[in-house]
């Protein structure tokens, strides 16, 4: 049985949420961590993203099965190797992979990534330079498909994946309007992000502020929210206009599925809906990376970082997520970190 110096602290799932995520759906615990057998490594947590698609796992609407009751909370994290049994990596190397919500984690190496820590900081590789950035690159480049002139609209601009997709599609010579959940979150995203306009979705006047960004309609739409946002967005395409439904954050706190947009206008449109899910494009992340970094040291492809302190923070951190209470990707520092 481990002894008291090999338990590590966990957060783990204490109840399945219903509706919106309490406090009390979670606990932090302490717990052994499984012997290190060949071909894994063990990491201290440095850092933890916290994530909307959480929420659909939790639920049981995701690619992913929700976790079972009892476990540590999943997510990716960013790890300084502490031991290595399969011949990959050193002691003291960066990774990041699924470590979880806990201060360490043992991980299957072949599950893992080694971290870059040039031209941008460490936790950009579990934001623009992470699963978000790809998220965004291959939405852009396998559906969205921007060409000069176009006018693309995207939601959730101020978050992680939003943010970068607008950015993407401003290099591409699009006119690019943003939707956000603030006049604060609306002069980020066109004052720090570039974007030519930004809407407030909670605003009483945002269909009109809609058709004043977008006179002539749009030709291509991210969708990360569903729900109304969607129906307004998709009222406003153009012939042969592309929407890449993404996330459906309207969704993740009901307990009941709303009932669906009009489609008629997408008829209408010729238009292409197709769902994205990140994980199918893992193996152009080299490459993606590549292009975002360039264009980070380039100056052109900016972030903001909505950083909470020490594991038990995450909870909070997560229902803050989900309430729109971020300006950027939401990170978790851990206390012990270097």
């Amino acid at each position: 049985m481990a002894g008291l110096r090999d338990a590590v602290q966990a957060v783990c799932l204490r109840q399945v949420p219903q509706g919106m995520p309490r406090p009390q759906d979670f606990e932090l615990r302490s717990l052994a961590l499984p012997p290190l057998a060949d071909g894994q490594l063990r990491v201290r947590v440095d850092w933890l993203s916290l994530d909307p698609f959480l929420r659909a796992q939790l639920g049981g609407r995701y690619a992913v099965p929700c976790p079972p009751v009892g476990s540590v909370v999943p997510g990716y994290g960013i790890g300084t190797v502490l031991e290595d049994r399969s011949g990959r990596f050193a002691a003291g190397d960066l990774v990041s992979g699924m470590t979880g919500w806990a201060r360490q984690a043992v991980l299957d190496a072949a599950a893992v990534s080694p971290v870059q820590v040039a031209p941008a900081p460490v936790s950009t590789a579990l934001g623009v330079l992470g699963i978000p950035g790809l998220t965004a690159w291959a939405g852009v480049h396998h559906i969205l498909l921007p060409e000069p002139g176009q006018t693309i609209l995207v939601s959730s601009a101020a978050g992680a994946v939003g943010s970068v997709v607008g950015q993407l599609c401003k290099a591409a010579g699009c006119h690019v309007v943003g939707i956000a959940g603030s006049a604060r979150k609306c002069a980020i995203v066109t004052d720090e992000f570039g974007f030519d306009a930004c809407v407030d979705y909670r605003d009483a006047g945002f269909l009109q502020a809609l058709d004043a960004a977008c006179p002539d309609g749009i030709d291509g739409y991210f969708d990360n929210v569903g729900g109304a946002v969607l129906e307004a967005a998709l009222a406003r395409l153009r012939r042969n206009a592309r929407v890449v439904l993404c996330g459906l954050s309207d969704q993740y706190n009901r307990s009941e599925r709303p009932p669906g947009p009009n489609l008629g206008p997408v008829i209408g449109a010729r238009a292409r809906l197709q769902g994205l899910v990140v994980y199918d494009h893992l193996a152009e992340f080299g490459q993606c990376r590549q292009e975002l970094a360039s264009m980070i040291a380039a100056g052109t492809l900016r972030y903001r970082e909505h950083v909470h302190e020490g594991l038990a923070s995450a909870p909070a951190g997560f229902i803050g997520l989900l309430g729109g209470e971020n300006l950027g990707k939401a990170l978790v520092r851990l206390q012990d970190c270097t």
